[in-house]
Formats: C-alpha cells, structure tokens, sequence
C-alpha cells in the first residue's frame, strides 16, 4: 500500500464520523404534561430530564394527540425528537432562553408572536370557556357579566384577546388543573377560564364533572409549534415540521392519529 493510499484511509478514519454526526438531523422540543388528551403522561412513566426519540419509537415520558402529530411529523422528516417535559412557565422559558429550540402546544396571542414564529400546520384546537360551579346563580351574558369576579387562569396559558382586554376581571393564577377545580369548589374563585377538551377530560378523571357547569364559549384558538425569531435552526426546523405534517396527511397517519385519539 503506497503512502497516499495510507493518507487517505487515515482522513476517512477521522472525518467520517465527524460528518455522519454532522448530518444527524435532531430536533429539542419543549412542552407540558398536564395537558390530557393532547400530552399527558406516559403509562409507566420514567423519570429523566429529556427523552431522546429516534424515527420509529415512542416516548418513555409522554403521549396524547398533539405529541403523535409532531412526533410522527418529525419522523417523516428524519429527525430524532429531544423532548424536554416541564411546567408550561418553564418549558417557555427554556425556549426563550434558547436552551430548547421548539415549544408545543401554543396558541396565538399579540405578545406571543411578537417574538415566535409560528407554524403553518397547527397541532390541535381549543376552546376557551369558563366554568362555574353549578349551583352560582351568574346570569352569564358574555365576558363582561364575570366584573368583578375572581376568574381562576391557568400560570402562563392562553386565553385568546378577549379576556385580556378585562380589566376589570380579578384574575387569580392557578398552577394545576385540579387544583382549580377545588379551589372553585371551596368558593375561594368564582369562576374557573378553562380549554374545553382539556378541562372536560380532566373533570372526567378526577370524577367531579356533575360539580361544575360550563358558560357559553367566548373565543378559540389552533395550536402550533413555535420556536424564537432570533434562532434561525428554529424557522428550519419549523418549516420541516409542516412539510412532515402535510406527509403524513398524505400517506393516512395522521387520520390513523385522530381515530386513535377519538
């Protein structure tokens, strides 16, 4: 073997894993798991700081509706999934701090999208709505009949323009789901801001849904994946999110994914 043969053996000894891992397509997402049937946690669920999925598994950490969309959008793609599984403050702050690339699910508000780029496919839908206890004589005629009233709001979620723009609302920030629930049950709020699916599934779970009773729905949203203007590796990967979901609308997974979760 001559000596250029030895070079070039050599070079492809040293640069080619180097390349292979360069070329390794990984996306970090951030997101909650109080959020049932959309992401929740998983059966057994393991307790680890991030979940590394590549394409063809699932999570050791979480399931629901919205994380099938993007985890199989992403598959599609090529990507391994780094999902990282907090309180939704934290997950936002994490992808604001630019620790994380992605955050799901999110709604659109006028701050929001001041500093995130949105996706085109949205992940899911919500409805906004209030629920009060049953026995709360409200005479509810739209937003501004709750005047007045302590409304109980999820610690950093959506709730669309409308009840932002009532300042005369007493907005009290709760931290779980259930806690709220009770907290309205107890009387210390008069009024529970929830996302209908969710609340409802949670209700069911926790066997208080002949508590409560829901006022008409105010407002609603479609959900995204969402990454920082500022990052550039984001607006990509969002752009390969909505070419994987549109994939997927092609071959039948993602109608295999709504009858799943139906």
């Amino acid at each position: 073997m001559n000596f250029n043969k030895i070079i070039y053996i050599l070079i492809l000894v040293i640069w080619f894993p180097l390349i292979s891992f360069s070329e390794e397509k990984i996306v970090s997402v951030a997101t909650l798991d109080d959020y049932s049937p959309y992401c929740f946690p998983a059966k057994n669920k393991k307790a680890c700081p991030k979940d590394i999925i590549p394409p063809g598994s699932g999570s050791a950490v979480l399931q629901g509706y919205s994380w099938d969309i993007l985890r199989a959008s992403f598959h599609e793609m090529g990507y391994t999934i780094e999902l990282h599984v907090s309180p939704w403050a934290r997950a936002m702050n994490d992808v604001k701090s630019g620790r994380v690339d992605l955050l799901f699910p999110a709604g659109k508000n006028s701050e929001r999208e001041r500093i995130f780029t949105y996706s085109k496919e949205p992940v899911n839908k919500v409805n906004f709505l209030i629920y009060i206890r049953k026995d709360a004589g409200l005479n509810y005629a739209g937003i501004s009949s709750l005047n007045n009233l302590t409304i109980g709001a999820m610690r950093g979620w959506n709730y669309g323009e409308k009840l932002d723009a009532n300042t005369q609302i007493k907005i009290q920030p709760i931290n779980k789901i259930i806690q709220g629930f009770q907290m309205l049950e107890t009387g210390r709020i008069d009024g529970f801001a929830g996302y209908e699916v969710v609340f409802d599934y949670a209700l069911k779970q926790a066997n208080f849904n002949k508590l409560f009773r829901k006022l008409p729905i105010f407002d609603s949203t479609s959900e995204y994946v969402v990454g920082l203007k500022t990052n550039k590796k984001a607006i990509k990967i969002i752009n390969a999110f909505d070419m994987g979901k549109q994939q997927i609308i092609k071959t039948g997974e993602f109608k295999n994914i709504i009858q799943k979760w139906q």
